[in-house]
């Protein structure tokens, strides 16, 4: 038995056998054509145009996909009909007097490692968009009709070293449960795509090729990421009952719905959820939630080139507030950094990003981006209960200089008797150890605030989350972290500040518990976590509070854990009870 993890792409549980799969490649012609050949080539060239659009047509028409996630294959189209692109493979043809396969390669070759060079997810997830095209025009110019022109069996887990969208499209036609890649993004179209069509899916597997063999017995878990490669019959039996428990769970959602998200012995807790696309609004529209607690807004960014104009801008928020109405949407700005604006020339390059100008101090020190966002929402609050949420805020005096920023626009838009809503709610995400240390002055300043635990445990511990070598520090229960969680919500309490969690702890049901014992009584989750969270909200109980009195920073990392794997999971495991 192997286990391995890598990130999860959507939640659930599936078993089943390992199918090593690939798409075929396409025959490149390689030397030179004659001059009389070119109009042949690009005669051939525009057939391909033809025959690849109609292949998106069809393939849009046999899934039942939400308008915006169709757009997402619709999208390729617009690449298909780039006339920039056009121009390259023709004068490549007529200049280079290159075969019209070669001169298609070539030029979408450039374009992919363009985006996959700038090494920033946002940019470089576009790259699988292009492979995807340059794919099917490759096969349709080398006469193959469709190379997903295959079927499945439904107990199959594909694995692949990785994926573009019109697989996954395929893939769920075919009724597959789950899939398995070597690379990708949880960002990515695919991975969009994935979410919205149901499917179990794990990514970034290190060595996944290599350490799973066709036939495998794999057991997939898309709550943790983990990936087990033939396991025991004791491994197996227990996942079998998470697959039965998790169904009986899923039948019990209708009755979920209708219950409160309140503690056994009374306590409410509010379950909020964390999109970062306007598509999740589709997902999260049946689980009754309290409202969206993080909206993460540099999503916007997916698929440009350029930075979100105002009104594009105000579109969207705007869709949020009116269909959210009159639950809360907290809009996070923009958790951008030089990193990922320098592409398009609106930063320089910096040593070390992560600890650079990112997050407020940039938005700060980019004023005019700052400006169209916070004008942007601030207009958008006119149509439903937005709250505007600061990321990487250090301290007090960090908030209020963002707060003036926001005070300034009111005064321009009041000016110019543009609608908002004049009581609009700020607040602080606390994700870096300071901010947690000065959380009682920020719980004093601010209307809200808002526990981002992936880079509190990352700042905290020195351990960046992505970075595999140091992967065993990544210890999200840490004592040093509870001990700053702690201090938060003492800090709240005291000055009655709103406070929740939005990070990835409070969608991991071992957590949750953890959490609410801790003091929390807001969790924004992703949305396929929703209903555990609400499950094990309504077993939490006096007894927990008790149990969890012992946290403080005197504790060791073992008796934190010897706390939640064995004094806390009756509130987070055999939810079928």
């Amino acid at each position: 038995m192997q286990e391995i993890y890598g990130m999860s792409i959507n939640p659930g549980f599936f078993i089943g056998r390992a199918l090593h799969f690939s798409i075929p490649e396409p025959a490149i012609e390689t030397g030179t054509i004659k001059t009389e050949e070119v109009p042949k080539e690009i005669s051939r060239l525009q057939s391909s145009l033809t025959t690849v659009e109609e292949e998106i047509g069809q393939e849009l028409e046999a899934i039942n996909l939400p308008k915006r996630d169709a757009e997402i294959i619709s999208a390729q189209q617009e690449i298909l009909h780039d006339p920039e692109i056009y121009k390259q493979i023709e004068s490549a043809i007529r200049d280079k007097l290159q075969f019209s396969t070669q001169a298609v390669s070539e030029c979408f070759a450039n374009i992919i490692k363009h985006f996959e060079t700038m090494k920033i997810e946002t940019f470089a997830v576009r790259a699988a968009d292009y492979r995807d095209v340059a794919m099917r025009l490759l096969n349709a110019l080398s006469g193959v009709r469709n190379t997903l022109n295959f079927q499945l069996k439904a107990e199959q887990i594909p694995v692949l070293k990785e994926i573009v969208p019109s697989l996954v499209s395929k893939l769920a036609r075919d009724g597959i449960k789950a899939y398995l890649v070597e690379k990708g993004s949880y960002n990515s179209h695919s991975s969009i795509l994935c979410r919205a069509l149901g499917l179990v899916a794990i990514a970034n597997i290190p060595n996944l090729t290599g350490a799973v063999k066709n036939d495998d017995l794999l057991i997939v878990d898309g709550y943790s990421g983990l990936l087990i490669v033939n396991p025991d019959e004791i491994t197996l039996n227990s996942y079998r009952k998470k697959m039965e428990a998790e169904k009986k769970h899923r039948e019990a959602l209708k009755h979920l719905q209708t219950t409160e998200s309140i503690t056994a012995n009374g306590i409410k807790i509010k379950l909020l959820t964390n999109i970062g696309v306007l598509e999740e609004l589709e997902a999260i529209k049946n689980l009754a939630c309290d409202g969206i607690g993080l909206f993460r807004t540099e999503f916007l960014y997916l698929g440009k080139q350029n930075l979100p104009e105002e009104e594009e801008q105000f579109a969207v928020y705007k869709e949020l507030a009116e269909k959210m109405k009159p639950l809360p949407v907290t809009i996070r700005t923009f958790d951008l950094g030089g990193d990922k604006l320098s592409p398009l020339g609106y930063a320089s390059p910096e040593e070390n990003p992560y600890l650079g100008n990112r997050g407020i101090r940039f938005s700060l020190s980019q004023s005019d981006i700052f400006y169209t966002q916070v004008r942007a929402i601030l207009r958008a609050s006119a149509f439903g209960k937005i709250q505007i949420m600061f990321p990487m805020i250090i301290d007090a005096k960090d908030f209020l200089e963002a707060k003036r920023f926001v005070q300034n626009c009111q005064r321009e838009l009041s000016q110019h008797s543009i609608s908002f809503d004049p009581d609009i709610a700020l607040g602080a995400m606390i994700e870096i150890p300071s901010a947690a240390l000065c959380s009682e002055e920020l719980a004093k300043e601010c209307d809200f605030l808002s526990i981002g635990t992936n880079d509190l445990v990352q700042y905290t511990l020195a351990a960046d989350r992505n970075n595999e070598m140091v992967a065993k520090y990544y210890v999200q229960h840490h004592p040093a972290v509870l001990c700053l969680i702690k201090q938060t919500v003492n800090s709240a309490a005291k000055y009655q500040t709103p406070l929740s969690v939005c990070g990835e702890m409070a969608s991991y049901p071992k957590y949750i518990p953890l959490l609410i014992g801790l003091g929390i009584k807001e969790l924004s989750v992703n949305p396929g976590s929703y209903y555990e969270a609400k499950a094990i909200v309504q077993k939490c109980d006096a007894e927990l509070f008790k149990a969890t009195e012992i946290i403080n920073c005197s504790l060791s990392l073992s008796e934190v854990e010897h706390l939640i794997n064995n004094i806390l999971t009756p509130y987070y495991q055999d939810r079928e009870e």
